[in-house]
């Protein structure tokens, strides 16, 4: 099978035809926890998940990862990155059919070696693969045995040396920095803080941050609060008290940044991959916890 005959337009499970973006859980969370994201465009603003993401990139475009360099990648190829890295894509030349993105939450990476760094797969056969699988979970009626193809192909990712080179620039002082806005996504972080933990003057650290992982502080700040929203979104947690949770002025300030960065509103991202229960106590942002999935179903296939 070749990448272009696997394509197929993907099932509009809560969105209209014709939206740019649209969202699906393909399975119960306790039979496997991972979403589908599919954008018809195919620039990816920066952006931050709490989880695994896999985008199958149709486009040739330039690929930016936090503390590696900025690369061009070649069309049909997957671009794989670890939760809680800020990663972005600017498409070059014509349209090819946008990008999905697999988003695969941490119980089901269990067992498998970690991904700490961003990885670009251009194997033929392995993104024949993820087209196929792509193809399989955007029909209506999914059959079982595409969770045992997502941990085959999830088992090749993580085996593959492929990653995405480094600018080598990093700083202990800019690395704790970014830990202490990913581990504090509900609180304001005062840039004048934020200098005093890195030992420069605010200026220093706003250039060196931004040139490090590609956003200054606020701005990268603001896409971990995002995407620790979108889990509690997708937990069922209402979007007044995700607004509040994850330190935004209101319902209103959530709903506009995350359509600017995710394509969706809050409440259109909740309806396409919520668990479809309401927490009556919300989580603590940071601390979503998620079922295993059970090792029959979790079976790997055979390559």
């Amino acid at each position: 099978m070749s990448v272009t005959s696997a394509r197929v337009a993907l099932a509009s499970d809560a969105h209209e035809r014709g939206a740019q973006t649209r969202a699906w859980r393909p399975f119960p969370m306790e039979v496997a926890d991972v979403l589908c994201v599919e954008q018809a465009h195919e620039d990816v603003a920066p952006r931050v998940h709490d989880r695994l993401s896999i985008s199958l990139v149709r486009s040739a475009g330039v690929i930016r990862c936090e503390s590696s360099r900025s690369l061009v990648a070649a069309p049909n190829c997957v671009l794989v990155v670890p939760a809680l890295q800020l990663y972005s894509l600017r498409a070059r030349g014509p349209s090819a059919g946008g990008t999905v993105t697999l988003l695969v939450g941490a119980s089901y990476l269990s067992g498998l070696a970690a991904i700490d760094r961003a990885r670009l797969v251009t194997d033929v056969t392995l993104v024949e693969r993820i087209e196929a699988l792509v193809a399989q979970l955007a029909r209506p009626v999914r059959s079982v045995e595409c969770v045992a193809t997502i941990r085959a192909v999830l088992d090749r990712l993580t085996s593959l040396d492929a990653a995405v080179p480094s600018n080598g620039q990093h700083a202990s002082s800019l690395g704790r920095v970014r830990d202490h806005l990913r581990d504090n996504p509900g609180n304001s972080e005062p840039i004048a803080d934020l200098a005093r933990l890195a030992g420069l003057t605010e200026s220093h650290l706003i250039r060196a941050f931004h040139r490090e992982f590609g956003l200054p502080p606020h701005a990268y700040h603001l896409r971990r609060r995002l995407a620790a929203a979108s889990e509690l979104l997708a937990s069922g947690v209402s979007v007044s008290t995700v607004a509040y949770e994850c330190g935004f002025a209101d319902q209103s300030h959530l709903s506009r940044k995350f359509k600017e960065v995710y394509g969706l509103t809050p409440a259109a991202w909740a309806t396409a991959v919520a668990t479809g229960s309401r927490r009556k106590t919300p989580a603590k942002v940071g601390s979503i916890g998620v079922p295993r999935c059970d090792a029959h179903i979790a079976r790997a296939i055979s390559w």
